[in-house]
């Protein structure tokens, strides 16, 4: 079962925003990447004349039947892994300090820092590709 069409205006998408710790003008919400469960938006704001780019993500819970417990083993990970100095997902917290922010539809959405110059892929190209990503 899909989430329920997304909703693309800029209205919706400030409202989403207005839960997270987000400053500066929003400039654009695009769709991003090629995602099959959740929906994906790259959004820019211009803060202080620099354009900070963010994934909001709208989480599929109708595939995710539990969001709190994954939300929690998510920013669990990604707290290990920001500690070790790596690269990795920074998740932004509600205003609350909550890993996602539930509206009154019922839509789960959580927002990462963009991270600028990575690349992603749908299917592994290479051996030399599944060893790094392992």
């Amino acid at each position: 079962m899909a989430n329920r069409p997304l909703i693309l205006n800029r209205e919706a998408i400030a409202a989403i925003a207005a839960n997270f710790p987000l400053h500066g003008r929003l400039l654009s919400a695009l769709p991003y990447g090629n995602g099959h469960i959740n929906d994906t938006l790259v959004v820019s704001f211009d803060q202080a004349g620099s354009q900070v780019r963010y994934i909001f993500q709208r989480i599929n819970h109708h595939i995710f039947k539990n969001v709190p417990q994954l939300m929690e083993n998510i920013s669990r990970v990604t707290s290990h892994l920001a500690g070790d100095n790596q690269i990795a997902l920074t998740l932004v917290p509600t205003n609350e300090g909550k890993p996602f922010h539930k509206t009154l539809e019922g839509d789960y959405w959580r927002i990462y820092l963009f991270i600028e110059h990575a690349r992603t892929f749908d299917a592994v190209e290479s051996p030399q590709q599944a060893f790094e990503a392992a």
